[in-house]
């Protein structure tokens, strides 16, 4: 065993997360499903939605079955929906190319919508106990302080470099530990802000420790300038009921309802009157709101109206939802918290 792999996992049975709900499981869905949740989400943030997504989705047959509409509700709030979406793909995928059972190789799972190298690699070692590498952003951190690598983790050059780290670093034996042990230390001791050195069982022969790097290892991103999308969104309602829209999958939120959009050279008056057959409503307000994401920032202009009285037969991608289910119902987080603002 090599010096990391050694002692990560002595130090793992006394320090490491052993009770985390698909830790209690071979099940290759079922970590399968909890790899993609923590894809850019934190393990808190994961449980709630884990424990939910698997009582309603307990196995591959019942996702495969299920309405893309109803995976996105139970996904709702996790953001980066196009996961879910692969989930989605995937399941029915495996229930016809492999009869509902999850694959075991390597190769046939990394063919999968929305797997990599990292996921497919956590899946075959805990699910199957075979060595496979990890590189999530945790195990960069790990890797890049102890061999004192400066440059930035996402260049394609040092991301190979990692690779062959951790190749390099596999046990003969106990990958399914080691992996865990690597995600739990990055996750724990050697945290991006505040990494405690002194309680890792690495320090003694970490570059980045030794040298007092910690804190300008891991490189960050080179900065660039946020970009500012604008939309323009109508809030229509009619009594107790919002009208949505079913978004295109190249949107962002693809696949998810969410609050009609006009270009800004559609005239809102001709657009009411071609889909609801009226002009005939109320301004109720009207204002912006800005939801963040990871590359840009959209900046979203609002107008609130309300009708009356409307008696019309919707477009299939449109739908009415009554305010009182608009929480639980599946649609993208910003849009539930601006209507919350109302």
């Amino acid at each position: 065993m090599s010096f990391i792999s050694k002692q990560l996992v002595s130090w793992h049975k006394l320090h490491g997360r052993h009770q985390l709900p698909w830790q209690q499981t071979k099940n290759p869905y079922a970590i399968w499903v909890s790899e993609i949740m923590l894809q850019q989400t934190q393990v808190s943030t994961v449980i709630e939605y884990y424990k939910n997504f698997m009582q309603r989705f307990p196995d591959i047959e019942n996702l495969a079955s299920a309405e893309i509409d109803d995976v996105n509700e139970y996904w709702s709030g996790l953001g980066y929906y196009s996961r879910a979406r692969n989930l989605h793909a995937s399941a029915r995928i495996i229930l016809q190319k492999y009869n509902g059972i999850f694959p075991k190789k390597y190769e046939k799972i990394l063919e999968l919508p929305g797997i990599g190298r990292t996921t497919a690699g956590a899946i075959c070692s805990f699910a199957y106990g075979k060595n496979y590498s990890i590189l999530d952003g945790n195990v960069k951190r790990v890797f890049t302080r102890f061999y004192g690598i400066k440059e930035w983790p996402g260049k394609t050059k040092v991301e190979k470099e990692l690779w062959k780290i951790a190749d390099m670093n596999l046990p003969i034996k106990g990958i399914e530990i080691y992996n865990q042990a690597l995600m739990d230390l990055g996750a724990s001791l050697c945290s991006r802000g505040k990494p405690q050195c002194l309680e890792c069982p690495l320090s003694q022969s970490c570059k980045s420790f030794l040298n007092n790097w910690t804190k300008s290892i891991p490189a960050s991103k080179p900065k660039k300038i946020i970009p500012i999308k604008e939309g323009n969104i109508i809030i229509i309602q009619c009594d107790d009921n919002i009208l949505f829209v079913k978004r295109n999958l190249n949107q962002i939120w693809g696949g998810l309802w969410s609050l009609p959009e006009l270009d800004n050279h559609v005239n809102l008056n001709e657009w009411l009157l071609s889909l609801l057959d009226s002009r005939k409503y109320q301004m109720i307000s009207s204002g912006r709101f800005c939801a963040n994401f990871s590359h840009y920032k959209y900046l979203i202009h609002y107008q609130h109206i309300l009708f009356k009285k409307l008696n019309v037969k919707l477009p299939e991608n449109f739908t009415w939802i009554n305010q009182s289910k608009i929480h639980q119902a599946g649609l993208p987080a910003p849009i539930k918290k601006l209507l919350s603002t109302l």
